[in-house]
């Protein structure tokens, strides 16, 4: 068994093109056998959630560098999550956004 870290964002604090793009992800993501969406990102795994989805911090562990299909405000929750020994961040449209990360209007 392993235990992990989650830590619970507002999707506010992801740009809206960004926020976007990933609901647009989910939206197209095929059904597999097992039942769960697959989602398809080039560089980060996505997990639907209700009210917003879940992120996985590894590429934060194993990457220099932000990727270029990541925007450095998502890259810099990812790497902040990742050194307080997270394993996933929820972005959950619920949440109240946190003043110590930037945020990004609903447009």
């Amino acid at each position: 068994m392993r235990r992990s870290a989650m830590f619970t964002l507002s999707t506010m604090h992801i740009p809206l093109a960004e926020r976007q793009k990933i609901e647009m992800l989910i939206s197209a993501a095929p059904r597999g056998d097992d039942g769960r969406l697959h989602v398809a990102h080039d560089d980060l795994v996505i997990e639907p959630h209700l009210y917003g989805f879940f992120v996985h911090c590894g590429i934060a562990a194993c990457q220099a560098a932000d990727p270029p299909d990541i925007s450095p405000q998502l890259w810099a929750l990812l790497s902040a999550a990742n050194a307080d020994g997270a394993s996933w961040l929820l972005f959950d449209r619920d949440e109240p956004p946190s003043s110590c990360w930037p945020t990004f209007d609903a447009g």
